[in-house]
Order: C-alpha cells, then structure tokens, then sequence
C-alpha cells in the first residue's frame, strides 16, 4: 500500500465517515444485527447486557476506521487487531454475526467509491483499487477469526459431553453403592430386632429381593438330617400372597446340585450353563445361579440361591459384594439366634436359683455394713461434701455400680446441680438438670425413685454435651432415688451401670433403704452451713452499713444544696451546713423544729405548697410512684428553692421520712429576668424600623414614588415578604416574652369552635390548594361553647394547621376534629390542675406528613427548636409556633399533647374547658 490511500482517507474522514454511518442506519437486518441496532422483530429478543449502546458504537468504527489508516500506510496488523475488536459490536452469535460484519465492511467500501466519484481527482481509481485490497485483506481476517472461534467451540462441546457422560456413570455407581449400603444396613437393623431364625430369614430375604428386581431368592437352612431345606422363597412371577414355601430338600452330599457343591465349598458360586436333568426343582431352565452359602466360624449353615434370566444383575460385580455382605450378615444373625436359644434353654433355671440365693446372701451382709457406715458418716460430720463423697462410695459399692452422682437442688433457680461424683472430685457444680426435665428431673419433681433398665430406651433420658461424654452415663442401667428429709427435697442420688438391665428391683430397695440417711446428714449439713454463712452476711452487712453511713454523712456535708431529714413524725434529725447558711438559722434552730413547723415559718401562708404531714401519710401516688412537691419562695433578698421527697425503705417502700431539699437560685431568677427583659426590650425596638422598612417597600411596588420596572418590584415583593417574616417572628417573641413575664392581655368570651375553624380554614385555605392536600372537618353537632381569647385562639390553630400543611408531602390528607370529651382519654401526665369532673372539648389536628421522631416529641415545645426530616428546609419558621401554642392552651385552662410515627404523620390534640 502506499501514503495517497491513508493520506486520502485522512482527509475525507469529516465527509466519508458520516457517508459510511449513515449507509449502516439503511442497513438490512442481518448488517443491523452486527452493529447492535436491528429492525424490530428481525432478531430474537437480547437482554439489555447483549446492546452495544450507541456512544460504544461510534467509538469502535472510529477505531475500525483508523486501522484501514494505519493499515493504508503499510501496518497491516492494526487492520487485523481492528478485525478481532468487531466481536465488541456483537450481539448475535454464528453465522448472522459473519454475515453482519462482512456487511459492515461492505458499506465502508460502498462510502469510500460514492466519496471517489463525487469528487474525480487524479489517481481516484487507483485509491479505489487499493482500498479494495484492504477490504479483501479485512474480510479474509474476519472469516479465518470466525472459523477458528467455531473449532474451538466444537472442540469444547466434544469434551464437555465427554465430561458429562463420565460424571452421569460416576452419578449411577454412587447411587447404587449408596442403595446397597442402605439395604444392609436396614438388614443389619432388622436382625438385631429379633432372634427368631424365621424372622431372619424373612427379613433377608425380602431385603435382596427388593434390591435384586427381577431376581428370583430361595434360602435353604441345614437341617438335623444333614440336608438342604427351603426355609424362604421368592418368585419374581408370582404374588407375594402365593409365595409359600415348597418342601424342598437337597443332600449336602449330592454331587451334582450345585447349592450342595457351594455348600460343602463354602464360597460363592456363579454359573450360566446347568443341566436340568441334574438339579433339583427349584432350578429355572436358561437362567444364571448365584449360590452364596452362610459362613460363620468357619461352618456352613445355609445357602441363599439367587436365580435371574440373563444374568444382567447378578453378574454385575457391585450387586455380587452386596450379596456377600448380606449373606454374611444373616449367617452371623442365624448363628447367634441358634446360640441364644440353646443357651437360654439348658441354663436359665439353673443360674436363676444360684443366682438368687448368692444374691439374696450378699444384699443382707452389705446392706447391714452399708447402713452402718452411713449411719456413723452423718452423725460424725457436718462437712456436706465429705459426707457425700463417704456415703456415694458406700451405696455404689453395695450394688456394684460403675458410676454414681448426688445432685443436690438450687432452691433459687429449681435446677439439679451435680455435687459429687463417684471417685472425681474436679468438674463438680457445672452441670445442671432443671426440674422436670430428664430422668433426674422426672425423680426430682415426682418424688419418686425410677429404675432404668436401659437409659437409651427411656423416654426421659437426655444427651449431655459431648464434653462431657467421659464424665456421664450414656448407655447401660441406672438408678435414680430422691434424698428427702423432714418431708423436704434435698436433692437426687443416681447409681448407673454399663450394662443394660443391670439393676434389681432388690437394688432399687437398697438404695432407698441408705437414702434417707444420706438425705438427713445433707440436710443437717446444709443447715450448719446456711446458719455460719447468716452469721458471716450480717456481720458483713453491718461493717457495709456502718461504712455507707459514714459516707451518706460525708456527703451531705460537702453538699452545697441545703439538705433537712425527718423521721416519719416530722421531727428533723439531720441538718447540713448549707441548709444552715441558705435558710439563715442557726443549726440549733432548725434541729429543734419539726419540718411542718420550718415551712410555717418560713413560707407563712404558702407553706401547703409543701405539705409534709400529708407526704408522710401518703407518700406515693396512684401509680404507685413517689410523690414529690417544690415550691420557689424568697428569704430577705435571696430565692430558694425547696423540693420535698419521701424517704422509703428499699423492700417495702414503706414510709420512713422526708427530705427536704433547698437550693439557692437568686442569680438564675435574675438572669431569667433580664434575659426576658432584654428580649422583650430588643423586639419591641426592632418592631419599630420592621414597621418602617414594610411600609416603604408597600408604597415604593405599589408605584406612589415613581415607576418601577418587574425585576425592581421582584425584589420589592421579597424585602416585603421577609420583613412581613421578620415582624411574625418579633410579635411571637413579644408574645412568648408576656406569657412568661405574667403580662399578657387576654380578652375571655365564649367562642363557637365551628366559627374559629372556619376562620382558620379560610385564611390557610390558598396553602392547601397550592400543596394539592385534602381537608377534611368533623365536627358534632351540639358541640358546646368554650371560653378563650378569640385572637390567641385563631392564632393556636393557625399555628397548628400551618405545621400540618407545611410538613406533609404533597396531595397529602390533613383533618380538623372537635368533639366533647372526658379526662380519661387525656394523657394521665396531664392531669395535674384539670378538675375531674369537668366539661372538656378536644380539638385533633392531624395530617398524614413525615411525622417526628419519639426522642423528640418532648422537644418539639421548646423554643426554636426544629426536628430533622425531609422538609425542614422547604417548610422554614423559626420553631416558635409551637413554644407560643402550649403557654396559650394552658391560659386557657387546657392542656396538648401529640401522637406521632416516623413516615406515617402526626396527630396534635388539645382540650379546653367547655361551658
């Protein structure tokens, strides 16, 4: 290739490259399909993933153009390169992406002749000519990638079919390995269910019939004449209510049966090719024999045949170790059948007598010492482990016990707790057995002993932590007997054995015969200990009281509050020395007072303000909380502060006394007085040139000092607006400031609740509409009068209704409700002042905003406090409404509150006094 060619498309890109985008957005389906913009329905649906999006698009045949560049200019590997990055533009697979792509190619060339013969120059067919080379050289690149991606396929799919079909083989072996296990291990189950032969066989039988489908099962038994008798058949054809047994019987010394030849082989035997004429009967003509006999030591018992046309399962090599392992396990099952019988036949009477008379001999003799033994063990110590170390090694010696336990009972949690155990004396107290729950705590809540011959099969019985496996019983016999003394429980003895059925009714008695002395020694033992640590926690109390005394005196007087103490008559007892300093009385004074006569004389007429004598017969309230009164009077120039409390006992909160609590708060009442002064002062000042400024800004958008043009009456309209802002938050903080100080002004008249709402409704009634909420009003009829401020009334509800509308969202729901109501639907907490038998009307403003979080509910009443939510700053305010609306409601003689939930609204009620 030569520099013209690359040096020509250099500079028709601006007019080839839009020629060439615009001929691919004419594209033909399959040329769409390669550039990831297809014709509806053309193509299979892809996911979003499988798009190229349209800024890729452009990027990728900007790239593939500069390659033809770079390979115009002699560097044919960037055209190749260029070639293998067209897969980014694939979205379809096979045949349709090749076909795309040589398309794409295509319409280049197409755009590089239309730009040539649109502007003839010297050497254009050359150009022409050359261009095509590199379009064949691009498009012989793109089918060898292709062929080769498709042979890598094709060779992937080869091995992964390969690899399936190896893991499906491996899949059926498992599964069959797994069936086979299975069945013997349900033979094995079942054959030590029972030592019945026939039960056995039956069970084995059926076993290997089941596994072996299609296969027909005879098993013979040797009988008493040396022969080979059917003791169990299966015939694959045949019902199982018609699979009785034939009499067939074969010589073990019959050289042609080949069930006799494998018996006196004593190994498994397979054939294909039999002569009828020299079987027996139960030979199938053309079938495959499998004949396995049962061994055990050494000595054939039987013979299991199997039969099956063809052979296809017994001669699989997995299905011939199955019947091995289930011949084994049935040989040794019979042998042991047969070894029990004869046993149990030729001993049992006789080992029953000798054993009973041995037994009877022995019980007496060690009974008599053990009796002794623990007798002398209770009466000579009062150290309860001892005793119970003595007396378990005496009992668990009497009846041959492999283990024993005492678990002695927590009376504070009703829980056994393991106390001694036989022969170990670490790891004692950590485990623990609630009453009723296992065997000890079955024996423990009934109060009775249990004998447990096997402590698997008992219901009761419980796993302990495998930690403790080398500690505990986990198989064998147990027994288990209460230890009660003087009709109390003390705790439970437990005596196990590793072997099942161990244990007697005669054990049983013995246990319970040593129990009782055991349970007396405990109990005095327990007793001695209960009564030296009762002596050591009083002594220990008494050091501890001594020293919270000497510290509750120290404290009170380094205490710079005045404190005063008295007993449940109201005589003072202590005194520190602030109270001395605060109250202005010598020490001696206030000591010989009582604490009613203190407040008579120091508050006069106000002193039931703090009602000691009251206090001291009832010191809580209806809740069952302590009652607590203040009062705030002054001394010569000084403010006080007095706050009574009662004095209850810890246990009973029975009344011992009152406290009284004086704190001096001169400084804080005369900084609140001139905080409230200079707000007062600096609203009033700032309401002046507020008034000024709003009046002005009025008459200069209205046009009485000359013209002005929009964007001057814009800024006029917003200086008007925050000035009218800045006069709402002075007046709220005049208002709030007269409240506090005792000066406001209220005009008392009987309102109808119908007409203040209306009023409200109407002036707020543009907010609503501008935020698309809907307004719903409930009110009764009949609904009486309340007295109130007209004024301060509207200006409670404006604002709350303005809050509602303000912090809930858009086409939001917002509801004013009235009703009579009652105290009992008023918080209790606001109880305080209302008269119980009073008419109350409850006014509900509730709205279905953002809501306020609980931990701020208490807060939202204090001034220019705002809770955090999402329309904080598109409703504004200052967070003084809401300190202005409860000082106002209480004037009135009402009380509010609000119920509220994050993202669900808010629900503000308040009652006033009805008429």
């Amino acid at each position: 290739m030569n520099a013209p060619l690359a040096h020509w498309l250099i500079k028709q890109r601006a007019d080839l490259f839009p020629r060439w985008t615009t001929l691919l957005n004419h594209a033909p389906a399959v040329v769409a399909s390669g550039m990831g913009a297809y014709e509806p329905g053309s193509l299979p649906e892809l996911d979003e993933q499988s798009r190229v999006h349209p800024d890729e698009q452009h990027i990728l045949l900007t790239s593939l153009y500069d390659s033809f560049i770079q390979a115009a200019d002699g560097e044919m590997a960037s055209l190749d390169e260029g070639m293998r990055l067209l897969r980014a533009l694939r979205i379809t697979s096979g045949e349709e992406e090749l076909l795309g792509h040589i398309e794409l190619i295509a319409r280049l060339r197409r755009a590089v002749w239309d730009s040539l013969a649109a502007d003839v120059t010297p050497g254009w067919y050359q150009i022409g000519v050359e261009f095509d080379q590199l379009t064949e050289h691009a498009t012989n690149s793109l089918v060898s990638n292709w062929v080769s991606r498709a042979s890598s396929t094709n060779r992937e799919l080869q091995e992964t079919r390969l690899l399936v079909e190896n893991l499906s083989h491996e899949a059926e072996v498992s599964d069959r390995t797994t069936l086979h296990v299975s069945r013997i291990n349900e033979i094995s189950q079942g054959l030590s269910t029972t030592f019945d032969q026939t039960q056995q066989i039956a069970i084995v039988g059926t076993k290997l019939a089941e596994t072996l489908q299609g296969v027909a099962v005879v098993i013979w038994q040797r009988d008493q004449h040396d022969c080979l008798r059917a003791a169990w058949l299966w015939e694959p054809d045949m019902q199982p209510a018609s699979q009785t047994v034939p009499d067939w019987c074969i010589s073990i010394d019959d050289p042609n049966d080949i069930l006799a030849y494998a018996f006196r082989g004593s190994d498994m035997l397979i054939t294909q090719e039999l002569d009828q004429a020299t079987q027996g009967p139960w030979y199938h003509p053309a079938s495959v024999v499998l004949a396995m006999p049962l061994i055990t030591q050494g000595r054939a018992s039987g013979v299991i045949a199997l039969q099956e046309q063809g052979g296809l399962v017994l001669l699989e090599r997995s299905e011939q170790e199955f019947i091995r392992s289930a011949a084994s396990q049935a040989a040794i099952a019979l042998e042991n059948a047969r070894l029990y019988a004869e046993v149990r036949s030729f001993n049992a009477v006789l080992e029953q007598h000798i054993a009973k008379r041995t037994s009877e001999l022995q019980v007496e003799r060690d009974t008599l010492e053990t009796l002794n033994t623990i007798a002398l063990e209770t009466s000579s110590t009062l150290d309860e482990h001892l005793l119970m170390q003595h007396s378990l090694g005496a009992v668990a010696r009497l009846v041959e016990a492999d283990r024993g336990s005492i678990s002695l009972l927590d009376r504070e949690t009703d829980q056994l707790v393991v106390s001694e155990v036989l022969g170990r004396s670490e790891n004692v107290g950590y485990v623990r057995f609630p009453l009723g729950r296992g065997i000890l705590g079955w024996v423990a809540q009934h109060r009775k002993a249990a004998l447990v011959p096997d402590i698997q099969a008992d219901p009761r019985w419980i796993d302990l932590p495998e930690d403790e496996e080398d500690q505990h019983t986990r198989n064998g016999s147990m027994i288990v007997v209460p230890l009660i003394a003087h009709h109390e429980l003390q705790g439970v003895l437990v005596l196990s054995h590793d072997r099942a059925g161990f244990f007697t009714e005669e054990h049983l008695r013995l246990v319970e015969a040593s129990s009782s002395q055991i349970a007396t020694g405990i109990h005095n033992a327990l007793m001695y200990k209960q009564v030296e640590q009762d002596l050591l926690r009083r002594y220990e109390m008494q050091q501890a009281q001594e020293q919270a005394v000497s510290q509750s005196n120290a404290i009170l007087q380094s205490l710079s509050d005045g404190v005063i103490v008295c007993d449940g008559f109201g005589s003072v007892i202590t005194v520190n020395p602030a109270a001395e300093r605060i109250l202005e009385r010598p020490l001696e004074e206030l000591l010989i007072w009582n604490m009613p006569e203190l407040f008579r004389r120091l508050m006069g007429r106000r002193a039931d303000e703090l009602p000691v004598e009251s206090l001291l017969n009832d010191p809580t309230d209806a809740q069952g909380n302590p009652q607590v009164f203040s009062a705030i009077f002054q001394i010569g120039t000084r403010v006080v502060s007095a706050t009574l409390n009662p004095v209850l006992s810890n246990e009973k909160h029975t009344p011992m006394g009152a406290l009284a609590v004086f704190r001096d708060i001169t400084r804080e009442v005369e900084s609140d007085r001139l905080k409230t002064e200079f707000i007062g002062t600096v609203s009033h000042e700032l309401r002046t040139p507020m008034t000024s400024i709003k009046g002005f800004t009025q008459l200069l958008a209205m046009g009485s000092l000359g013209p002005t043009n929009e964007t001057q009456r814009e800024f006029l309209g917003i200086i008007q607006n925050n000035a009218e802002r800045m006069i709402a938050i002075i007046n709220d903080l005049l208002d709030i400031t007269k409240i506090e100080t005792g000066s406001v002004e209220l005009d008392m008249r009987p309102l109808h609740l119908a007409e203040a709402l209306s009023n409200v409704v109407m002036e707020l009634q543009p907010k609503i509409q501008e935020r698309s909420h809907e307004l719903s009003i409930s009110l009764p009829p009949g609904l009486p009068l309340v007295r109130a401020d007209q004024r301060r009334f509207n200006q409670i509800l404006l604002n709350l209704v303005s809050n509602a509308i303000k912090y809930t969202p858009r086409n939001g729901q917002i509801s004013l409700d009235a009703r009579e109501v009652t105290l009992d639907l008023v918080p209790e907490v606001l109880h305080e002042g209302l008269k119980t038998g009073g008419r109350y009307v409850q006014v509900e403003v509730r709205d279905s905003g953002v809501g306020i979080a609980p931990e701020e509910v208490d807060r939202i009443f204090e001034r220019f406090y705002r809770t955090e939510n999402p329309l904080k700053v598109e409703a504004g305010g200052t967070g003084l409404g809401l300190a202005l609306v409860r000082p106002l409601v209480s004037l009135f003689g009402g009380r509010i509150w609000v119920e509220s939930k994050l993202g669900e609204g808010s629900s503000f009620r308040f009652i006033l006094p009805a008429l």
